[in-house]
């Protein structure tokens, strides 16, 4: 009798004891969970989130969004849009200011434009012309288009004696031009041309100056003879 009151409360002594370490392990363990609540737990955590669309239109997720941020695409910095715009060269005889109204190469013969362009580049008007270059560029309709460029006026022109002469009695030149020699020379043709030529003005002054020895290299192209090259002793 006595032996089974004593094994009855040793047994409830330790169910009470049992009871008091549970409720301390709950005590200091609040957030202990299952594995398999752990792994749904992440799995939805890293799961994206989708945004709300109408019918028919596709969720879109965070990571396929755009960044706001990227710098849009650029070209190469020396790609244009087109072309350059280029400048073509014509057949058409140079023009200038100074060119007189008619002259033209156009039906000249070889001889007839050489002696035309030394005849034209040794007339001058000294109450006019600055300097001998103006009546060079009176000829450049019988020049190829690149003299436009070489036969500029100096600012400040070195004239020769006879033009100072000239200028105190505003005598103009009458010039005297011969074709001396002509050498082929495969599709051109070199002329060497001497030009003289006489101021005279209306007071009665006369003084003949020259000689001027120049030459022109012909050629002919769509419309005629053209002069492509030229010499003389001194431009001013």
């Amino acid at each position: 009798m006595r032996s089974t009151r004593f094994t009855l409360a040793f047994t409830a002594v330790v169910a009470v004891g049992l009871l008091i370490i549970a409720g301390l392990i709950n005590l200091f363990n609040p957030g202990t969970t299952s594995p398999e609540s752990d792994a749904r737990t992440a799995q939805t955590a890293d799961s994206p989130t989708t945004t709300p669309t109408g019918p028919g239109e596709p969720s879109v997720t965070p990571s396929s969004r755009p960044s706001s941020t990227s710098p849009p695409p650029t070209g190469r910095a020396w790609r244009t849009d087109g072309p350059a715009s280029t400048s073509h060269a014509t057949g058409s005889p140079a023009t200038s200011s100074s060119s007189p109204g008619g002259l033209t190469r156009h039906g000249m013969t070889a001889e007839e434009l050489v002696t035309t362009a030394a005849r034209t580049m040794t007339t001058w008007d000294t109450t006019t012309d600055q300097s001998p270059t103006d009546a060079y560029r009176r000829a450049l309709p019988l020049f190829a288009q690149e003299y436009d460029k070489i036969f500029v006026v100096p600012t400040k022109p070195v004239l020769p004696p006879d033009w100072w002469a000239a200028a105190e009695h505003d005598a103009t030149s009458t010039p005297r031009v011969q074709i001396t020699d002509t050498y082929p020379q495969g599709e051109a043709t070199l002329y060497y041309v001497v030009a003289q030529w006489s101021w005279e003005a209306d007071n009665g002054f006369e003084l003949n100056a020259g000689p001027k020895y120049m030459t022109f290299q012909v050629r002919q192209d769509d419309i005629g003879f053209v002069i492509e090259n030229w010499t003389e002793e001194q431009l001013q």
